[in-house]
């Protein structure tokens, strides 16, 4: 009797065995649709500065070729921010305006963001993502462009996020490109750095209960 009560549980737990129950779901929360940032941009290159003296061959009359612009260079500091809208339903394709300023003179225009290139990539402590951004811009004075590639993570390392925008961290290489409006002549060409001020700040100094 004993033998004939202890085989159904066998044949039960090899029932079980053979088809094991399925593992709980992982809990997956839904990227916003909105995203934002701000970041310090600093970067160095070139200018190319007309001569005060020159003036249109049209204006004078003349024939005499005009002197070539003065060539500088030196650092260029701005604070930026952006709002990204995802476009594919992984969210990963996003364009958005964006706004700069620099010393006193601010531009501003539209941004397409692909993020997940590569889809891993880990600093700061934590696994986020590529970005490859290109935006372009313009002023009453100046036309700007720019192409940006880097790290991009969320302000909260760990899900779910709830609502419907969160806030991103980061650090970029940057190219960027402007040109006066009234003189072709004059122009810049910078190569440096753009990051999320507080997010940097907060993996700098190690201040952990910044990190929810």
């Amino acid at each position: 009797m004993r033998r004939l009560a202890v085989l159904p549980i066998l044949l039960c737990a090899r029932a079980a065995w053979a088809h094991p129950p399925p593992e709980p779901e992982e809990e997956v929360s839904e990227r916003p649709r909105w995203e934002w940032s701000s970041w310090i941009r600093l970067a160095y290159g070139q200018t190319g500065l007309a001569s005060p003296s020159a003036t249109p061959l049209a204006a004078t009359g003349s024939t005499t070729t005009p002197p070539p612009p003065a060539m500088t260079s030196g650092w260029e500091g701005a604070l930026g921010a952006d709002v990204t809208l995802g476009v594919t339903s992984s969210g990963d394709t996003r364009v958005g305006p964006w706004v700069e300023l620099r010393g006193f003179h601010a531009v501003a225009g539209v941004e397409l963001a692909l993020t997940a290139v590569p889809h891993e990539l880990d600093m700061f402590q934590y696994d986020g993502q590529g970005v490859l951004i290109v935006r372009a811009g313009a002023s009453d004075r100046v036309a700007t462009g720019s192409i940006a590639w880097g790290y991009l993570a969320p302000w909260s390392l760990w899900g779910p996020w709830r609502g419907s925008a969160r806030y991103m961290i980061g650090v970029r290489l940057v190219a960027t490109a402007t040109r006066s409006l009234d003189d072709p002549r004059d122009w810049s060409a910078t190569f440096g750095l753009e990051a999320e001020p507080v997010g940097s700040i907060r993996y700098l100094l190690g201040i952990r209960s910044w990190y929810r």
